[in-house]
């Protein structure tokens, strides 16, 4: 599976994308996003990794913007940020100029290292008096 949601020390929630999902795995991870995370409804923060990953198409990059909106409310109340982890200085910027255009319904940064996106996660989690959970051997 090319984009894995591991919920495994919520309420820290880390996504990793690896190479290109087809419609059908993006749609599965939309789905998964909203039953292993929002549908909860607490209080959470998420790592989107994508060191790894391959090209989104249009349709998918459409789906997750209209799935952003019909989740609005449901992320401003319960996700408390975003952080996303993007290798290339040119996709970093370009993502910070989309988000200045469109804002996301909750707080988020763009990193280079998923280092450095969970030590604002985790920065978020205890401004709120929460930590991730333990971290689990593989």
């Amino acid at each position: 599976m090319p984009i894995r949601i591991d919920d495994s020390r919520h309420p820290l929630v880390v996504v990793e994308f690896v190479g290109t999902a087809t419609d059908d795995e993006f749609d599965a991870y939309l789905e998964g996003m909203r039953q292993q995370v929002l549908a909860r409804k607490q209080k959470s923060v998420t790592v989107l990794d994508a060191v790894r990953s391959g090209d989104t198409s249009a349709s998918q990059r459409r789906k997750q913007a209209d799935w952003l909106k019909t989740h609005a409310a449901l992320l401003r109340q319960y996700s408390l940020g975003t952080a996303f982890v993007i290798t290339s200085p040119l996709v970093r910027g370009v993502l910070t100029a989309i988000f200045w255009l469109t804002p996301m319904p909750a707080p988020h940064t763009v990193v280079a290292t998923v280092a450095e996106a969970e030590l604002w996660a985790i920065e978020r989690l205890r401004a709120e008096g929460l930590s991730p959970g333990e971290r689990r051997a593989p």
